[in-house]
């Protein structure tokens, strides 16, 4: 997730859940935005 962020900025948490589903990647979107947080 770190990689992805750096790599889109204007991407938020929202956009990285849909391209995670997209890989095979369940993750709850609670969970995700409280990462996506805490990495910025």
């Amino acid at each position: 997730m770190k990689k992805l962020a750096s790599e889109r900025r204007r991407f938020g948490y929202r956009r990285i859940h849909v391209m995670f589903g997209r890989q095979g990647i369940v993750m709850n979107l609670k969970k995700l935005r409280r990462l996506y947080r805490e990495e910025s």
